[in-house]
């Protein structure tokens, strides 16, 4: 949980270098990216599952996220709104992978309770994906901490007892 914590936080300074990324996407982009999930290690105990879903969010799934976040400030930040709807669809889409590979992680759990938390963490990743209200005001890297760190908190807080 501690790593995670910190990938957090340094999540939020990654954003600063995706948003000056070119928004072509790179050949190995794609938008099955959910299928790129990886597999569960096949051990169903508690620290197991912490462990691949640490390697999940700092893994891929990251480095999308902040590269869409970016996108989306990006377009925000210009005048085409069609550019802006594409750059919303493309955080809406890592978001989506982004749940559906949590989701994976938590089903090998033999816990209920730790099942039950990591699809909370899903849920929460699906409400962030919903709404996008994370980024509401956001215009400048510099503003996105403030509105990006509750956020991740948020969705990762039903593991807090359960991934120290």
């Amino acid at each position: 949980m501690r790593r995670f914590l910190t990938a957090v936080l340094v999540a939020g300074s990654l954003l600063g270098a995706s948003a000056c990324a070119d928004d072509t996407p790179s050949p190995s982009a794609s938008s099955s990216s959910a299928a790129a999930a990886p597999a569960p290690s096949g051990s169903t105990a508690a620290a197991a599952v912490c462990a691949e879903f640490d390697k999940v969010f700092n893994g891929k799934a990251r480095t999308d996220l902040t590269t869409a976040i970016g996108g989306v400030l990006k377009a925000r930040a210009g005048t085409d709104a069609a550019k802006t709807q594409a750059a919303e669809i493309k955080l809406r889409e890592a978001l989506t992978a982004l749940e559906t590979q949590i989701t994976g992680v938590g089903a090998v759990a033999a816990d209920p309770a730790v099942k039950a938390a990591f699809d909370q963490v899903a849920a929460n990743v699906r409400q962030t994906g919903a709404d996008l209200a994370f980024l509401d005001g956001v215009t400048k890297i510099s503003e996105l901490e403030a509105k990006l760190t509750p956020a991740l908190l948020s969705w990762i807080m039903p593991l807090a007892r359960i991934c120290p």
